[in-house]
């Protein structure tokens, strides 16, 4: 009987504060989307390295090219910009070459359009 009478009043010392019964649910459901935000935090960081790892890369590879081929390339350009038609020549044709374009994407579109309602 004494055992009984302090346990009653072990529990009653205890604070009235109970939690609700979708506790557990809530509290998984915070520890998913920390998980999940930690997870795209971690691929941000990933891609991130990724772009600059592919710039620098690239840089490098540029100035390879340059340094190495720098003369031949400067030859080759003003090569082609003499045998390069005028630029009256281009600006004549630019109005079709814009129309030719557009009416290209335009096809496209309604070809992607009709294939839905086939």
């Amino acid at each position: 009987m004494t055992t009984d009478k302090g346990l009653k009043k072990a529990i009653k010392s205890q604070p009235a504060y109970r939690l609700p019964s979708n506790f557990t649910y809530r509290m998984m459901l915070q520890v998913r989307e920390e998980a999940y935000a930690r997870e795209r935090r971690e691929e941000f960081r990933l891609r991130l390295a990724l772009v600059v790892f592919c710039v620098c890369a690239l840089g490098g590879l540029f100035y390879y090219i340059i340094k190495v081929y720098g003369v031949a390339l400067s030859r080759m350009w003003q090569a082609l910009c003499q045998s390069l038609p005028s630029h009256d020549t281009f600006l004549f044709f630019l109005p079709i070459s814009v129309s030719i374009v557009c009416l290209g994407v335009l096809y496209w579109w309604l070809d992607k359009r009709m294939r839905r309602y086939v």
